[in-house]
């Protein structure tokens, strides 16, 4: 059995914020796939430009996380998602399962991205080559701490039944030299590995949402490809001529989305009198919450927040 990393204790001061510490892997939470040992090759840069530092000697210190990494971009939207992408497989769980359905099946490809092997959707692999062929040029001392614990998992989130954004192969989870940034609160402002702070802006760049605004919590490994990205690779047609003529609603809020967005929709509810906790989570109260009000109003009780239903509460 292989030995689980002990993550030091960091002694970080901030003159706000008590940092704690970042909790180490647990054998029985394991990777979303295995991890394969590849030989490191050369990628051509991206044209994409991103301010980063121009060092980091600690990779792994814990440090406060900066404001407005995600400026302009979103997390995706599971309803987007279904309508570009599809549903990946008829029966999901929370278990890491495999990709069965057309047309994200045939767009499904494992790939050296550069420190490391990883399955995912093409368009999303292509992006992962560029981002880590910046790294490496301009943050070598990140590059050589860079790990993952998967990208490809067809499961449901576990705080709800919403997908989880893994599941179109489109998210990918980082460690800083075998550690990875566990689940925390944004209460006081929250805090990360500097190692993910120093990749955020390339990622950022690319066009990939930072999991560290996830409402009032912050994933601070996760980064996915952003809303705004996945619809313009559709445009693009770099998921296919099949999936480009597929149809995209406007952006709508369903079960399993989370984020700022999920919560201006939670805090406009409440402030109408619905008992809502404003977590950035759309789980199944947010989800009974919308339809009691869309039904109250005359809209389509369906539980998605569309262009009406926001309208109707002032945030359209």
């Amino acid at each position: 059995m292989a030995t689980v990393p002990r993550i030091p204790r960091v002694s970080y001061v901030s003159p706000v914020t008590r940092v704690p510490r970042v909790r180490r892997i647990s054998p029985s939470d394991p990777p979303l796939e295995p991890l394969e040992e590849s030989d490191v090759k050369d990628v051509e840069a991206g044209s994409s430009q991103a301010v980063v530092p121009e060092s980091v000697e600690n990779p792994a210190l814990v440090i406060p996380i900066p404001q407005g990494i995600n400026q302009g971009l979103h997390s995706a939207k599971s309803a987007t998602l279904i309508q570009i992408l599809g549903v990946p497989r008829d029966h999901m769980d929370q278990e890491c399962r495999p990709v069965t359905n057309d047309p994200l099946l045939s767009l499904v490809e494992t790939r050296n991205v550069g420190p490391f092997r990883v399955t995912g959707v093409k368009p999303a692999l292509d992006s992962l080559q560029s981002v880590f062929a910046q790294v490496k040029a301009s943050l070598p001392t990140v590059y050589v701490s860079l790990g993952t614990t998967g990208m490809l998992c067809a499961r449901l989130k576990r705080n709800n039944s919403g997908i989880c954004n893994h599941a179109w192969g489109t998210a990918i989870d980082i460690k800083i030299n075998g550690m990875r940034d566990a689940l925390g609160s944004t209460a006081d402002g929250g805090v990360t590995l500097a190692g993910l702070a120093a990749i955020a802006p390339i990622f950022r760049a690319e066009g990939w949402y930072w999991g560290v605004e996830f409402g009032n919590f912050e994933d601070g490994m996760h980064f996915e490809v952003a809303e705004e990205t996945i619809r313009l690779w559709q445009e693009k047609g770099l998921f296919g001529d099949g999936v480009k003529a597929r149809g995209a609603a406007p952006p709508a809020l369903s079960q399993g989305d989370e984020g700022a967005e999920v919560r201006s929709l939670q805090e406009a509810l409440a402030a109408r009198g619905y008992d809502l906790r404003n977590d950035g989570q759309f789980g199944p109260l947010t989800r009974a919450a919308v339809l009691d009000f869309q039904a109250a109003h005359g809209l389509t009780a369906d539980g998605i927040a569309g262009s009406e239903t926001l309208k109707a509460l002032n945030l359209g």
